[in-house]
């Protein structure tokens, strides 16, 4: 039973590898970073205010450059917090605010429009040709995703909180079971947030009908793949120093090097979740605002 399935995942891998080579995943990879280095500060600033709603939007901050800087370095979380303060809403007139507040929300969705389009290219659909209307749909997706990722994050860091209470209060009488309990859970937190954050994206980006069930295996894999890079990338950035070949423009470089990671694995995650779904026979169909992309649009 174990082997029939190891086998069939097997099978599902191949096919991925092959279907996700077919798709360019490398150019629209860069593509999609390009689009991530303009939309990353207004959407690390709408991050920090959706969960710096309840936690403290200073204190979501910190919270966010720490752990840019524990993935790619010092230098360039200090650069992002630098891009973060700049994308601040600075005191002003009413119009001036709502402008700002606009470009804000324009500059943070760009990166799910691209990623939205690329996902498309994947389940074979595109848009329909109501240009206004579907661009306007679009960047309210997006800003749903946005919604979405500050969510999560806040759940993160609410747990955390509570995490290391609960440790504390385990280790006043029992210091050995706290320090597995912190351990696992350590691991088990960023596993099941990021997991739901591909979930959604799967389920939620693409102008397709599909199940929530089907999309968690895609993004449980992609999940695996993506601590796994973040490790490596992590390793690779502490044990070198990738800023002595790029000297200033470093910062930029590493931030695109991230993003063009994460960015193939999603694709590889979605791939997989698009084979899994052929494999279950699952009817994942166009929804009212795409066709299929062998049909012909209307004029």
């Amino acid at each position: 039973m174990i082997l029939e399935k190891l086998k069939l995942f097997w099978s599902l891998l191949k096919k991925t590898g092959l279907s996700w080579v077919d798709n360019d995943p490398f150019g629209n990879s860069a593509i999609v970073a390009y689009y991530a280095l303009f939309s990353l500060p207004s959407l690390l600033m709408l991050v920090a205010w959706i969960a710096g709603s309840i936690y403290g939007v200073e204190a979501v901050r910190g919270k966010i450059v720490d752990k840019i800087g524990g993935l790619i370095g010092e230098g360039v979380s200090e650069a992002i917090e630098g891009m973060i303060a700049n994308a601040s809403l600075n005191e002003g007139s009413t119009i001036t605010v709502v402008i700002g507040v606009g470009m804000l929300l324009f500059g943070a969705t760009g990166v799910f429009v691209r990623l939205k389009k690329a996902m498309n290219d994947i389940w074979n659909v595109e848009s329909k040709k109501t240009v206004w209307l579907q661009m306007l749909r679009d960047r309210v997706i997006s800003f749903g995703m946005v919604l979405v990722l500050g969510f999560l994050f806040l759940i993160s860091l609410v747990l955390s909180v509570v995490l290391k209470a609960l440790s504390t209060y385990i280790s006043a009488f029992a210091p050995d079971i706290a320090v597995v309990i912190a351990t696992f859970f350590s691991l088990l937190l960023p596993f099941c947030v990021i997991t739901g954050l591909f979930a959604a994206l799967f389920r939620l980006l693409p102008d397709i009908h599909i199940r929530w069930k089907t999309t968690f295996l895609g993004a449980a894999l992609t999940t695996v793949l993506f601590l796994l890079g973040e490790y490596m990338l992590g390793y690779y950035f502490s044990t070198s120093d990738p800023t002595s070949v790029y000297g200033g423009a470093s910062s930029v470089v590493l931030i695109l090097l991230w993003v063009y990671y994460t960015c193939l694995i999603m694709f590889f995650g979605s791939e997989f979740t698009f084979q899994y779904a052929n494999h279950i026979e699952e009817k994942v169909e166009p929804n009212e605002n795409a066709l299929p992309k062998h049909k012909q649009k209307e004029v």
